[in-house]
């Protein structure tokens, strides 16, 4: 569910920080199909709208709006612009009147974010998973770019989707990026990257942080 507080403006939850119950301006399901379907217009299948994508993932706000109000009458520009600005995890901007996913793409982008500046970051994963990439590195699949975590509580915390007990895997990012590899941050708790040979790979020990102490 999405609110509007009159003083912070768009939030999700019972309350705003400030403690205001906020105004409803879209409710569970129609949030939910409405985050499905910019999802999948700003990562994966822009053309099946009509929609033109530069090669930084920018797509034009009004033709997103146009678009998405063909397949649900009642959606319009300002429930996407609640949608973003709620977002826990930041996963789209906005800017000038062009909107974009930051991360998650499988179409072809060229994504101009900031050089990563971590000398360490961490990557999640199942066991069976784990040893693969220890052989053969951090690859795509079905996206553009591989998503690390800045810190190995997160990377287990993104792990814990694929399985109950995640391995943790250590990226030597400083060595990586000095050999070529191309890595941008993106928010705090994620840098994206090009693929990892696996000489830049290891697995550190590291527990369900909700049981240590």
């Amino acid at each position: 569910m999405i609110k509007r507080c009159p003083e912070h403006g768009y939030f999700r939850g019972e309350s705003c920080g400030c403690g205001d119950p906020g105004q409803i301006i879209l409710e569970d399901e129609r949030s939910e199909k409405l985050g499905r379907l910019v999802a999948g217009a700003l990562r994966h299948f822009p053309d099946d709208l009509g929609l033109e994508m530069d090669m930084r993932g920018w797509v034009d706000l009004d033709d997103l709006s146009e678009a998405i109000a063909t397949r649900y009458r009642w959606a319009n520009k300002r429930l996407i612009i609640s949608l973003v600005q709620s977002d826990p995890k930041e996963r789209y901007e906005i800017r000038e009147g062009w909107i974009r996913a930051k991360y998650g793409h499988s179409v072809d982008v060229n994504l101009d974010y900031p050089k990563n500046e971590i000398t360490a970051l961490y990557y999640g994963a199942n066991e069976e998973e784990a040893d693969r990439i220890l052989e053969v590195g951090l690859k795509t699949t079905t996206q553009r770019y591989v998503h690390l975590s800045t810190t190995p509580e997160k990377a287990w915390y993104v792990g814990t989707f694929r399985t109950n007990s995640p391995r943790v895997i250590r990226i030597d990012a400083e060595a990586a990026q000095r050999a070529g590899v191309k890595m941008m941050t993106v928010s705090e708790n994620i840098v994206i990257s090009e693929n990892v040979p696996p000489e830049h790979l290891r697995l550190v020990p590291f527990a369900n942080p909700d049981l240590e102490g």
